[in-house]
């Protein structure tokens, strides 16, 4: 008599099969984070950051109340920002702060420990005070670099050295990436979507930039749990059940805070205009209609402009000041005004350098996204090549045994257009205020600078994507032990990349 063999039984659509709770998730993204984030706060040698030099003085000017962009004394033609910082400061800054400028062999390490560092990182963050420009940095909102302001104010309170102030400012930002990431993760919980969220929130890019002075640590955290909770509320919704309230706190203030992050973030805030009203936990009118919800997102959303009209005034000037970048040799080329009118009167011209722009550093962008680590000497510090096949692995494994989503095609056309209109922003801002006028490429462009807008891609594509691969709960468990096995090692490989060429050996091969 035959026997009849049952086939394992396939998970349904939208039914979730953890291995791990949803807290168990969360908990270990905050450990990774922490972890690898103490990792890079610890290596990476005090102003090797991108930028960071400016960006501390930036971060310590806000500490001591100084919230708007402040424009220095000059008789020049060009105006120039920034501020006061301690003495002790910007000598240590004047001899080693920024990217490695040289090597004597491709062989050496990049940095090199020296008793003249090393002395200067002892002196303390206090005492005299000197004017220093960072027109560069001082065009960013205070909002971003509240735990280094904090960090810096802690450390000037305590009489610390520049050493300890430096890595103590780092530390708050790691602290804070990770709590304000872990939330956006919590707010996945209920949908394999999840597993995404925790792919993205670990992008080694991520942690090397929640470990450095900077604007992007919080920037990355906030963009990423907006981004979540809309996408949990729309595309990801399968009950139809309304945010809690604070979930509704959570994504209506991170609204409000985009502006505040990088000005060009505030296109993300459309996406609330997807949310459907009877999302929002709100009483309605007897006749059913969502007035409250209605006034709440009216109420948002002019905040938000309110508030990314309000910073621009206050930093229009530094627009002008971008040119020093460049260098006493190229400033004058830097025109914003001449430039947007290029802009405005050459459109066909204009498609004509994204395309080339994109079509001849696309693999920079992508190296940088997904383990761009500092500078080195003419070029970017990029992770493991195989780092990044593990993170990739993880991440399309993740998406293709997701959710399908709930969302209609119209919803995913609008997401695709807002992720669009902010690319095309971060192109446009750095071509308006860094590439000199005219110029047939736009500079400055990095592949971190796409880092906030990962977790909303992979969203905008579940409804669209619909190929996914079934799994019975044991294939799921091994899928979910894949991912928490590849994409801890990519953060592994970028650490121990970055740890090579930084100190042990250079790899730049010779010309």
């Amino acid at each position: 008599m035959a026997t009849a063999v049952l086939a394992p039984a396939r998970v349904p659509e939208g039914t979730v099969r953890p291995c791990l709770r949803p807290r168990t998730v969360v908990a270990l993204f905050a450990g990774l984070s922490l972890l690898f984030g103490t990792v890079f706060a610890l290596m990476v040698p005090s102003a090797w950051g991108p930028d960071e030099h400016t960006h501390f003085k930036r971060a310590y000017q806000v500490s001591q109340g100084g919230l708007a962009p402040q424009r220095l004394p000059d008789d020049g033609p060009y105006p120039v920002y920034g501020g006061a910082v301690p003495a002790t400061v910007q000598e240590f800054m004047a001899e080693h702060a920024g990217a490695p400028r040289s090597k004597e062999r491709n062989s050496d390490p990049l940095y090199v420990a020296t008793e003249e560092r090393t002395r200067a990182l002892a002196a303390p963050l206090a005492g005299e005070h000197v004017l220093t420009s960072f027109s560069n940095t001082a065009a960013y909102s205070p909002v971003p670099y509240l735990p280094a302001a904090l960090g810096a104010r802690i450390a000037a309170a305590a009489e610390l050295d520049i050493g300890t102030a430096w890595t103590l400012m780092r530390m708050l930002q790691v602290l804070a990436y990770t709590g304000v990431a872990a939330v956006g993760l919590w707010a996945l919980r209920g949908t394999r979507f999840l597993w995404v969220g925790f792919c993205v929130a670990l992008l080694p890019t991520a942690l090397f930039q929640s470990a450095v002075i900077s604007a992007d640590s919080v920037t990355n955290a906030v963009v990423l749990t907006f981004t979540a909770l809309v996408l949990r509320a729309t595309v990801l919704d399968r009950t139809g059940a309304p945010l809690g309230r604070a979930e509704l706190g959570v994504v209506l203030t991170s609204a409000v805070a985009l502006p505040l992050m990088k000005p060009t973030y505030v296109i993300l805030s459309l996406l609330l205009l997807a949310v459907p009203l009877r999302k929002y936990p709100l009483p309605r009118r007897p006749d059913g209609r969502p007035v409250a919800a209605s006034l709440v997102l009216t109420g948002c959303l002019l905040l938000t402009l309110l508030g990314f009209a309000g910073w621009m005034s206050l930093a229009a000037g530094t627009t002008e000041a971008m040119g020093a970048l460049r260098g006493p040799e190229e400033r004058h080329m830097v025109r914003p005004d001449d430039q947007l009118a290029f802009v405005l009167g050459e459109p066909v011209a204009v498609l004509g350098i994204a395309a080339r722009t994109i079509l001849t550093a696309d693999w920079d962008y992508a190296a940088g996204f997904v383990a761009q680590m500092g500078y080195g000497p003419g070029r970017t510090i990029d992770g493991p090549f195989i780092g990044a096949v593990c993170w990739l692995v993880a991440v399309g494994a993740a998406f293709f045994h997701g959710p399908r989503g709930a969302a209609s095609r119209r919803a995913a056309a609008w997401f695709a257009g807002v992720l669009l209109l902010n690319v095309a922003a971060i192109f446009g801002t750095l071509y308006l205020s860094f590439a000199p006028v005219e110029s047939g490429i736009v500079n400055g462009v990095q592949g971190r600078y796409f880092v906030p807008l990962a977790l909303l891609l992979l969203g905008t594509l579940v409804p669209l994507v619909r190929a996914r691969f079934p799994a019975t709960p044991a294939g799921l468990r091994r899928l979910d032990t894949t991912i928490l096995v590849l994409v801890p090692l990519s953060a592994v490989l970028a650490v121990a990349g970055y740890a090579t060429v930084v100190h042990i050996t250079g790899h730049y091969m010779l010309p």
